[in-house]
């Protein structure tokens, strides 16, 4: 061999080490992407939380009750014995007629005086014996207050106020045993008081007493017989528009208040009738009502008046809850939660569709991408209300049933099962890009 031919490279060796050089950027290309750039792979995600959307229609609602007007004799000056909303028998004592007004507004506080000296005088106290209780006075009290509070809730409000009662002397003794001091001087003024409005008290003209059984107001709109509730089995939309143009009668000179007769009460309101799509009768909705502090009531749809040649629609409510303190002012606004959605809070950018069956989302658990099933059941602007476990359940006991029944194969429930559900504070992947479940993310 020459000395030129030695000196020659081996073509063979050259595309060797080519393959070899390019097999080697390959390889560190290929661990680049898997080791070093995911680390840079950014994801946006979001906890799947809560909500509840509701869908309110606006409308003037009209309240009808049972009531019935109480009358005594002209003359005299009528005081009432009852409290606003008090439950009565039939045959109790309503009212008393005296023969002056000063001789009324003596007995007002007269009574005045006999319901604070019977607080202040069962709130008197052994102060030795208190003080070495002085936590079961403290135990005493938190209890009574939890009565009222359930008496309050149930409208049992009969029991309420005499918890109230109990609740104030509760207090008095604890706020006596603290401060050392004693109501013996409150006492002792209103005994006096009392002494010289009894001289010359004169007995009462005439008693009132109740017909029959309900519960007793003094306040008279003079809607009494316009707006009863006796005229819903009859009640068309035309006769609606008439009474909505009715003027309150007269209130009677000689009236002593009025007895609701029935619990039961009713609001009714007129609406468009694209607007009582959603609405059945019989089912039950929650109704605000903005002159009572926007008081929140569960009321049942009683009655739908329909009419082919109008395009409105009355809706007749009903509930024989009384809430305390409410108003119960003929016509007020009143606002009626139609729909109510409640599920969990997932942006629309998040929904992904997964083997053209399955709709939900990805979700990031430590560095695991995984898919999670979703069922939106309303859609409000960027989001979508998924709904929940609870509902879920709901569903996949249908599907358990539908197996039984032979509707639904078990190989096609097990598909179904294949996936799970999204749940509460699940983070919700809002933006990724080549999402797979089981991917890692590192």
């Amino acid at each position: 061999m020459t000395e030129r031919g030695k000196g020659m490279l081996d073509p063979k060796k050259i595309i060797k080490a080519v393959l070899v050089s390019a097999g080697c950027v390959f390889a560190i290309f290929y661990m680049y992407r898997q080791l070093i750039g995911l680390r840079g792979e950014k994801l946006e995600t979001e906890n799947a939380l809560n909500v509840t959307y509701e869908r309110t229609v606006s409308s003037t609602g009209y309240i009808l009750r049972s009531e019935r007007l109480l009358e005594t004799v002209s003359g005299g000056s009528v005081f009432s014995v009852l409290e606003d909303g008090e439950r009565i028998g039939a045959g109790m004592a309503v009212a008393n007629v005296y023969a002056t007004e000063a001789e009324a507004g003596s007995k007002a506080r007269l009574d005045i005086i006999d319901s604070k000296l019977d607080v202040l005088e069962s709130s008197t106290v052994d102060h030795e014996y208190f003080s070495a209780n002085l936590s079961k006075l403290e135990r005493d009290k938190n209890e009574v207050l939890k009565n009222v509070i359930k008496y309050k809730t149930q409208n049992d409000f009969g029991e309420a106020i005499l918890k109230k009662r109990e609740l104030l002397i509760k207090m008095n003794k604890l706020s006596t045993v603290k401060s050392g001091s004693s109501f013996d001087k409150q006492i002792e003024e209103l005994r006096d008081e009392r002494t010289s409005l009894t001289v010359g008290q004169g007995e009462p003209i005439l008693t009132v007493y109740a017909p029959e059984a309900g519960y007793y107001s003094g306040v008279l709109d003079g809607y009494e017989n316009i707006f009863s509730s006796e005229i819903i089995d009859t009640l068309t939309i035309s006769g609606f528009e008439e009474l909505k143009k009715a003027l309150p009668e007269k209130q009677p000179e000689n009236s002593v208040g009025k007895i609701i007769t029935d619990s039961r009460w009713y609001v009714m309101c007129e609406l468009l009738k694209e607007e009582t799509v959603p609405f059945e009768n019989g089912k039950y909705y929650e109704i605000v009502f903005p002159y009572s502090a926007n008081l929140s009531v569960r009321m049942q749809l009683h009655k739908t008046i329909s009419e082919t040649d109008k395009n409105t629609e009355i809706l007749i409510f009903t509930t024989d809850e009384m809430p305390e303190g409410f108003s119960y002012t003929r016509s007020q606004k009143i606002e009626i939660v139609s729909e109510t959605y409640k599920g969990l809070k997932v942006p629309k950018a998040a929904m992904r569709r997964l083997e053209d069956k399955f709709d939900g989302v990805y979700i990031l658990i430590g560095e695991t991408v995984y898919f999670r099933r979703a069922e939106p059941v309303f859609e409000i602007e960027d989001y979508y209300i998924i709904r929940t476990e609870s509902e879920q359940e709901k569903t996949q006991t249908a599907a358990d049933q539908a197996v039984v029944d032979g509707t639904q194969t078990a190989t096609e429930q097990e598909t179904q099962k294949s996936y799970k559900y999204l749940s509460l504070y699940d983070n919700v992947i809002v933006a990724g890009k080549e999402l797979y479940d089981g991917k890692r993310i590192k």
